[in-house]
């Protein structure tokens, strides 16, 4: 049997097909690589940029106000064989008390052009699934029935050689020569990775990138035995050319075009002025809300809030004044909370039509081996939408651990929430009752006198150690939380159990028909 699997092997290394699909192939994973590896160099740069200025933040934070655990996500390093919706959706997630994020946003120190991201990115995947998927069409549909034509196949069923035997030899011949091409354009791929200092893959990422080369194995297993298949049915190669580029252009570009439109028209949209108008109907509650609070709790007068504000922080106001500010900024900020929530299912509401879509998408591209294999890859290499709404639902946990390190210190009824005065501060104002509207005017005497004091009081503040903010207890967000590579498998059960299934189908259907296939 190896003789035969050699045979088949040598007689496929002499064809124009297999030499012309490497170049085509070498060239296309070398440009792509490059292309991928220098955005994934821009993608650090902006990664790092915002990491560092979101550490900045919170060392430079003397309120809680101003602290923002926002979470920055490192791009994925297999990104690079299998984009997805990584490039196209945002990586960061803002972490507030008044905010509950529906899905990543985009990095703020990023340069790129977000039209640029709309455009199809061409990848490993992509590589694998129109070219060599292609080649192994071209491979396998004259398997019998070229045979056939040339005499070749009454030769060899002459000579004793069971059926079963030559079937097995011709598809593992067929499988072992689609592995060259794979095999050399990862290959290549990953020494242009290797050059780059930014990326790095990790042990779980080596781990996955073993089974994306298996998983690539598998799907070109598939696609050849599927036109051996064909070629055991049909008596002629061109019939069966025919019957194998028509199904090859359904599975891989009609229905990979196809299924996101089908899936826009199988989902109803929610307008998004209902949207705007429940979240218009929910802040009018919050601000009648504080009206009424500030009704019950007239404010002690401007004369007492008066002080100078700056960077999401209050500085010398009156002790009166900052006591009513701690009782409202108590209430505001659980009125916000509520508020926050609301907005977000009013917000999800609109989106999950969106969510639902995609998900679709993922769902329907099972009965197609390219839309499935596509589809698994991008689920090993953690880029599909779902991943990205995993994400989101990790960053909804850590901001409920964040309010409750709040509440813990009592952030919320505290003056640190809005000012970093010691408790002995003096204040702006010494007398605010004994202080006229006039008097508090941007240009009168009081007031150009009181702002000199300030000038004064700002240089003391600077040196002040006590206006910095202790955060050494603030819990950070853990990125190894993300979705692990059992996880992943998990989720790609279903896709995995199909492509298995119809390659080991579609190897019995061939070794059935060819018991009583005709060599004449």
């Amino acid at each position: 049997m190896w003789i035969l699997i050699r045979k088949e092997i040598l007689a496929y290394l002499l064809t124009l097909r297999l030499s012309a699909a490497l170049i085509f192939t070498i060239t296309l994973v070398v440009m792509t690589t490059f292309i991928g590896s220098l955005d994934y160099s821009q993608r650090m740069k902006s990664y790092y940029k915002e990491a560092k200025q979101i550490s900045e933040n919170l060392d430079n934070a003397t309120t809680y106000r101003q602290v923002y655990p926002n979470i920055a996500v490192r791009p994925k390093p297999l990104s690079i064989f299998g984009r997805g919706v990584d490039r196209s959706i945002g990586s960061m997630l803002y972490i507030s008390t008044s905010y509950i994020p529906t899905s990543p946003s985009w990095h703020g120190g990023t340069n790129d052009s977000h039209l640029m991201k709309i455009l199809i990115p061409i990848d490993f995947t992509m590589v694998v699934t129109l070219l060599l998927s292609f080649l192994a069409v071209a491979l396998g549909f004259d398997n019998i029935c070229g045979e056939r034509e040339r005499g070749t196949l009454k030769q060899i069923l002459t000579n004793g050689i069971s059926r079963n035997h030559i079937v097995l030899a011709k598809l593992l011949g067929g499988i072992l020569t689609l592995t060259i091409p794979l095999t050399i354009g990862l290959v290549f791929a990953l020494l242009i990775l290797m050059a780059n200092p930014d990326i790095s893959f990790s042990p779980n990422d080596w781990v996955r990138l073993g089974i994306f080369y298996i998983l690539s194995c598998l799907f070109l297993s598939q696609i050849f035995s599927w036109s051996f298949m064909v070629s055991c049915f049909t008596r002629n190669s061109s019939t069966s050319l025919i019957i194998c580029l028509f199904t090859w252009l359904i599975g891989s570009v009609v229905y990979i075009n196809v299924l996101p439109s089908y899936s826009r028209h199988a989902v109803e949209e929610e307008p998004v002025q209902l949207f705007r108008n429940r979240n218009d109907d929910n802040w009018a509650a919050y601000e009648r809300q504080m009206e009424e609070w500030e009704k019950k709790n007239p404010s002690p007068g401007e004369a007492y809030l008066k002080g100078i504000q700056h960077g999401g922080y209050l500085r010398y106001a009156h002790p009166k004044g900052y006591e009513w500010l701690q009782k409202r900024n108590a209430y505001s900020i659980e009125r916000l909370m509520e508020f926050a929530e609301k907005r977000y299912k009013a917000l999800w509401a609109h989106q999950v039509a969106f969510a639902h879509q995609a998900f679709l998408v993922d769902r329907w591209s099972i009965l197609s081996p390219y839309t499935n294999y596509r589809t698994l890859t991008y689920q090993l290499a953690r880029t599909t939408l779902d991943d990205k709404f995993y994400l989101v639902k990790l960053g909804h946990r850590y901001r409920q651990t964040f309010i409750d390190y709040l509440r813990g210190r009592n952030a919320f009824s505290s003056r640190r929430w809005f000012s970093d005065d010691p408790e002995d501060q003096e204040p702006m104002i010494l007398h605010p009752g004994e202080v006229t509207p006039k008097m508090l005017t941007a240009d009168a005497p009081f007031m150009k006198e009181r702002m000199v004091w300030v000038q004064d009081q700002e240089k003391k503040a600077e040196r002040d150690p006590r206006r910095k903010l202790d955060l050494s207890g603030l819990p950070r967000f853990d990125i190894t939380s993300e979705r692990s590579l059992a996880q992943s498998l998990i989720v790609m059960t279903s896709g995995l159990i199909v492509l298995v299934l119809t390659l080991g189908l579609s190897i019995l259907i061939s070794m059935y028909r060819f018991q009583k296939y005709d060599p004449s």
